[in-house]
Parts: C-alpha cells; sequence; structure tokens
C-alpha cells in the first residue's frame, strides 16, 4: 500500500554529478584516437591560411566515430589562426541538413546564417531561384573565404544535391551569380559510406578533392573516451572496475560507436538508482547492453525520422516480418498506407515511397537488393531491415506510434522468428487473405 502522504521524489542523486553528459553531443574539451584524421583534416583546410583558394572536404564514417566533434575544433582552430594572421575567414554552419527536407529550407538556413536576428529571411514566400540568388549575394557580400560546413549532407534531398555540392561550391565560377571576390570552400559530413557512389560523377569529383574517413573506434579507444565522459558523469568511486571496460566492450563489437557506450553507461546508472543502489555494476551494465538497440531505435521514431519516414520504417519491418511474402515495394507501400490511416494522417503518394526508402537506407536503417524478373518481368527492389524487428516494434510500441502497430504483431513475430529458426507450417495466404493479414486498431 501506498502512504499518499509521502513523497516519492529523493534530494540527492547517489549516482550520477553530470548525466546531462551522456546525453549531449557536445564538442569534448580533449579528442582522442583521431591523431591521423587531424593531420588530413589539417592538410586540407591549411591551404586557406597560406593564401590559397579553399578545398573542398568530405568526411565519412558511421555514427559516433568523432566526425562533427574534430570538425567543431579544426573550425574553432581555423577561426583562431586566421584572425591571428588577418586571412579572411566567414564559416557558415556546421548546419544540420537532417533538420531541412527541401533545397528551399537548407537554403533558407544558410542565409539566416549570415544575417543578424533582425533580417532573417522567412520561410516562405520566395521561389528556391530567388532563396539562392539571396545566399550568392550574402557569401559574395562576407568576402574573402567563405567556409559552408554542411553536417550529414545524406539528408539533402535527391532533388537538391546537385545545387548544394556541386553548384554551391563552384559558385563564384558562375558567371550567373553575382560572385567575384569570395572564394567558397564546402566541408560535407557523411554518415553514409556509399553515399558519394550514388552521386552523380560530377558532384563526385567536386566532392572528392579531400576525403577522409573515419573508422569505428575499437575496445580500447573506447574505453578511453568511455572513461573520460565518465569522469564528468558520474560521482566518485560508484562504477566498478568492470563496468567502463564492459560497455566499450560491447560498443566496439557493435559499431564502434562512442553515444552508444554513453548510452549504455546512462542506462546502467539509472538501473543501479533503481535498485537503490550506490554503486553501478556489471549486472547493471549487462542489463543496459540488452535495452540499448531499442532506445536507439525509439530515438529514430521520435527524434530522427520524419513521421511519414518513421511510418515507413515501421511498414519496412512488418513486410519483412510476414510469413511468405517479400518486402517489395508495392507490398511495403500498402503497409504503410495502413499504418498511416490508424494514426490519422495524410497518406502520401506511392511514388513518394521510394523517397522514403531511399532516405532509410542512406540512415543505415534499411538495405535493398535488385531482383531481376527477367524480359517480361522486368526489375523489382525487395527490402530488409537491418535490426531485429522485436527491437523495431518494441521500439514502435513505446513511441507515438504505438497505434499503428497491430493487434496480432506478437502472433507473426512468432511466425517470423520460428521460420528464422526452422521450417514451420506458416499460414495460408492467398491474395485476398493477405489484404487482411494485419489487424490494424
Amino acid at each position: 500500500m501506498t502512504d499518499l502522504d509521502e513523497n516519492p521524489f529523493n534530494t540527492m542523486d547517489p549516482i550520477f554529478k553530470q548525466k546531462q553528459i551522456l546525453k549531449k553531443d557536445e564538442m569534448p574539451d580533449e579528442i582522442f584516437h583521431r591523431d591521423e584524421e587531424i593531420q588530413q583534416y589539417t592538410i586540407a583546410l591549411e591551404d586557406i591560411i597560406v593564401g590559397h583558394d579553399p578545398n573542398n572536404v568530405f568526411i565519412y564514417g558511421p555514427t559516433g566515430v568523432g566526425k562533427t566533434a574534430v570538425t567543431l575544433w579544426m573550425r574553432n582552430k581555423l577561426k583562431e589562426k586566421a584572425a591571428e594572421t588577418g586571412v579572411p575567414l566567414n564559416v557558415v554552419g556546421p548546419i544540420n541538413c537532417r533538420n531541412y527536407k527541401s533545397a528551399y529550407a537548407l537554403a533558407t538556413a544558410l542565409v539566416n546564417d549570415f544575417r543578424p536576428p533582425n533580417n532573417q529571411l522567412p520561410n516562405s514566400g520566395y521561389s528556391t531561384d530567388k532563396v539562392f540568388d539571396f545566399l550568392y549575394q550574402e557569401i559574395e557580400n562576407a568576402g574573402g573565404n567563405v567556409l559552408v560546413i554542411l553536417d550529414e549532407i545524406d539528408n539533402i534531398p535527391p532533388d537538391a544535391r546537385n545545387d548544394f555540392l556541386y553548384e554551391l561550391p563552384r559558385a563564384e565560377a558562375n558567371e550567373n551569380t553575382p560572385i567575384t571576390d569570395a572564394k567558397i570552400g564546402l566541408i560535407g559530413i557523411s554518415n553514409d559510406l556509399k553515399f558519394v557512389d550514388v552521386l552523380e560523377p560530377k558532384v563526385k569529383s567536386t566532392l572528392g578533392e579531400r576525403e577522409i574517413k573515419f573508422g569505428p573506434y575499437n575496445a580500447n579507444e573506447l574505453n578511453d573516451i568511455l572513461e573520460y565522459y565518465a569522469d564528468m558523469a558520474f560521482k566518485d568511486s560508484v562504477l566498478e572496475e568492470d563496468v567502463i571496460p564492459l560497455a566499450a566492450a560491447f560498443s566496439a563489437q557493435e559499431r564502434g560507436d562512442v553515444r552508444q557506450g554513453k548510452r549504455i553507461l546512462q542506462k546502467a546508472g539509472e538501473l543501479a538508482r533503481m535498485d537503490g543502489k550506490e554503486v553501478v555494476t556489471s549486472e547493471h551494465t549487462h542489463e543496459a547492453t540488452e535495452t540499448v538497440e531499442t532506445d536507439e531505435i525509439l530515438d529514430y521514431f521520435e527524434q530522427d525520422l520524419t513521421s511519414h519516414q518513421a511510418m515507413t520504417y515501421l511498414a519496412t519491418a512488418l513486410a519483412v516480418i510476414e510469413p511468405k511474402q517479400e518486402a517489395t515495394t508495392k507490398r511495403i507501400y500498402k503497409l504503410y498506407s495502413s499504418v498511416a490511416e490508424s494514426v490519422v494522417s495524410h497518406v502520401k503518394s506511392e511514388r513518394k515511397i521510394y523517397e522514403f526508402l531511399d532516405q532509410l537506407s542512406m540512415q543505415g536503417l534499411v538495405r535493398s537488393a535488385e531482383q531481376n524478373l527477367g524480359r517480361e518481368g522486368g526489375r523489382r527492389y525487395v527490402y530488409d531491415i537491418t535490426d531485429d524487428p522485436r527491437d523495431i516494434i518494441e521500439a514502435a510500441r513505446k513511441s507515438s506510434y504505438n497505434n499503428a502497430v497491430p493487434s496480432n504483431i506478437d502472433e507473426m513475430l512468432a511466425y517470423y522468428l520460428e521460420e528464422e529458426a526452422s521450417e514451420y507450417e506458416a499460414p495460408d495466404i492467398s491474395d485476398q487473405h493477405q489484404e487482411n493479414l494485419w489487424k490494424f486498431t
């Protein structure tokens, strides 16, 4: 029985000193295990300091391996040296392209980065070409060296990539722009290692002037980095000796991702606090690793994906789970339509599903395989998911898309898992029955 007069909140946290350290992706005071990448970065950017035109630099690698942190550190050091030596330099960004879903929106963000707060460009009212004219004028007004940093450039809409990744760096050479004195350099940061491969050759050539790859961290490197964050995040002597090595080892086995390691430490600390303990143990850490995948996918549903991307992601998982079926684009679209209708959302056209799947593929959430159906059948794409479907469904249940999870999902998951383990007798799926296979509430 709960005593309603008793206040359940504690006034002291026995575990965390600065928990937010494990939540935020802020630039650290120290950069660990990226000396080679910093050297390559320095060579690429020092042309600005010695009086040459800026280079274009393409940074790529998986999430959580220091790309943005090193870029911010290099940006600050470059601005510091430019100020010391009197080199004219204006740096725009980093602008995170994930936050802008059209060429218009991204160009507007770049314009407003130049302008003071009382002269911001509105989010609508002009043509896209006009917004680019504003951008080119702002670059010319700034003069000197203008370095534009675009983070997560793989999220730039496909129809806008040529404008940003080819035209923008070469705008000073285009006689149709007002740029005569300014020199433009572009730094593009991508989580998708294959992003350059799908670009047009001329765009690839522009981005590839300087390429720097950030590989995953190994367990020893992650151990050093996580110790750095743990010293700031946790109170003294609350972590058992093997907590950080365990978190580092798990993260290294998965993706070599610092963010995942920080998330494990945060979750382990929260579990210890929930248990009323004043020490975080290896048992807490092992338990944290079991839920970290679901928590990461939940972040995609709630923060990283647009609503229609999230519904397409869920629909793809459902299509993969379906017995005796393939996750074709057509089938994914039918499931997406049911998902969208179940959350009272406007259903986009079938043509848009290709764009959503392409965006999910760039973020590493789905992958596709092309099938050749012969001379008369043509070609089609069949999709798969990169995470365990159980984690995706569990995350969806915890998210704002809970109402879109079919009521018979556990039954379908059981069929899927049994099929994965061995042969089984799947439910009969006729074409007519296929439409009613999932029970959307």
